[in-house]
């Protein structure tokens, strides 16, 4: 009792001191302010990541649209091809039937023009053989005509095509740099929701639902059909295309999976047919990993790695190193990635949830779990071979 009424007096002072702080102004609301602050933090920070959103759209948007112009490119570019040599073949009928007239009338073994008409035995006989040579004159007159004609409209053909050719190349480079940028926007959009606690793969998800036609969604890359069309390419068609390429792989030939020598072409083809997946597929992968279908001078570890089969985030397996191994069995993973599928299957890839609608899909993410090299594989398809999902 001593003790207690000793310290009753130090009780009734830290109250009367906690008293007074607490009506002093500003003490009362420090909480609710620090709250405040926070919130608007985080509004500002939500405006920032919206805004982000919106700048990615348009640069898909815009990369969407580069890529459709690229393809009617591509269709002026083979029709101008066609016309030019449609031009050139009428060049060479022309110029191949004046060169035979010169040789009948002009140089040949036959008595001259002037000859033709002093050997005239008659009046009439001189009108006729005079009307002769005038006919003559004014034919071979046309097919010069027609020669000056054809090389005109192949030299205007041969204008039309380099700019054709021009016009692709700057398509071509404009969205090469647009899905750089694109993907770098990819990145820091990623940056900001892990920050925020946000779900990337739910922003693009809920903007593919409001975008228009073509927009990226997350949960369906490519369509099964197109994922799966290996008639969709011959040999010769991939050979073709490689040829069009500015990297090497048109030109390129190396050690299968089994130690034969073949083409690239040749190797696309096999894996292709064999694991039943698209050659487009398999060219966008080698674009995609290690830019082959750009690069003037790849390195031997781009030949190497050429579809990233076997290159985890934390480990090599080196049984799968070589360019004809690559494409035997990437193309093999990307089969067999597809198998586990079912209808409702969840992923989480970068800490979104993914919700894949299709076994093409699952698989690319199984094979590339990152939104971004998932999102670079839908725009390089749209880059060289039109909608993924047409």
């Amino acid at each position: 009792m001593l003790r207690s009424a000793r310290f009753a007096p130090m009780r009734i002072a830290t109250m009367l001191l906690l008293a007074a702080l607490i009506a002093m102004p500003g003490v009362t609301n420090a909480a609710p302010s620090t709250l405040k602050a926070k919130e608007a933090e985080r509004t500002a920070a939500l405006a920032e990541l919206e805004a982000l959103e919106t700048r990615l759209n348009t640069q898909m948007t815009q990369y969407v649209d580069i890529s459709r112009r690229i393809e009617v490119a591509r269709l002026e570019f083979s029709d101008a091809t066609t016309r030019v040599a449609e031009a050139d073949v009428q060049l060479q009928q022309a110029k191949a039937a004046l060169e035979d007239r010169v040789v009948q009338l002009y140089c040949g073994g036959r008595v001259g023009l002037i000859e033709v008409l002093f050997a005239a035995e008659s009046i009439q006989d001189l009108m006729n053989r005079a009307n002769y040579l005038t006919l003559v004159g004014r034919h071979d007159t046309r097919l010069i005509e027609e020669m000056r004609i054809a090389r005109q409209q192949s030299e205007w053909e041969q204008k039309e095509l380099f700019s054709r050719v021009d016009q692709l190349t700057q398509l071509q480079i404009e969205a090469d740099t647009r899905r750089a940028d694109i993907e770098n926007a990819i990145d820091a959009q990623q940056l900001k929701a892990t920050e925020l606690g946000e779900d990337i793969a739910r922003l693009m998800r809920l903007r593919a639902g409001s975008a228009p036609d073509g927009s990226f969604s997350p949960d369906t890359v490519i369509s099964d059909a197109n994922f799966r069309d290996v008639g969709s390419m011959t040999a010769a068609d991939i050979q073709e295309f490689l040829d069009e390429q500015p990297g090497t792989l048109g030109s390129y030939s190396a050690l299968d999976y089994d130690g034969r020598t073949k083409t690239a072409a040749q190797m696309i083809a096999e894996a292709s047919t064999y694991w039943k997946i698209s050659p487009k597929v398999i060219l966008v992968k080698l674009q995609k990993e290690q830019s082959l279908l750009a690069k003037a001078n790849p390195s031997q570890t781009a030949y190497d790695w050429a579809m990233g089969c076997g290159k985890a985030d934390s480990r090599t397996y080196y049984e799968y190193q070589g360019f004809g191994k690559q494409i035997w069995w990437g193309a093999q993973k990307l089969d067999k990635n597809a198998q586990p599928w079912y209808p409702g299957i969840e992923m989480i890839i970068n800490g979104s949830l993914v919700l894949p609608t299709n076994e093409a899909t699952y698989s690319l993410y199984k094979y590339t779990p990152h939104l971004r090299g998932t999102t670079s594989f839908w725009m390089l398809y749209w880059r060289y071979f039109g909608d993924p999902l047409s």
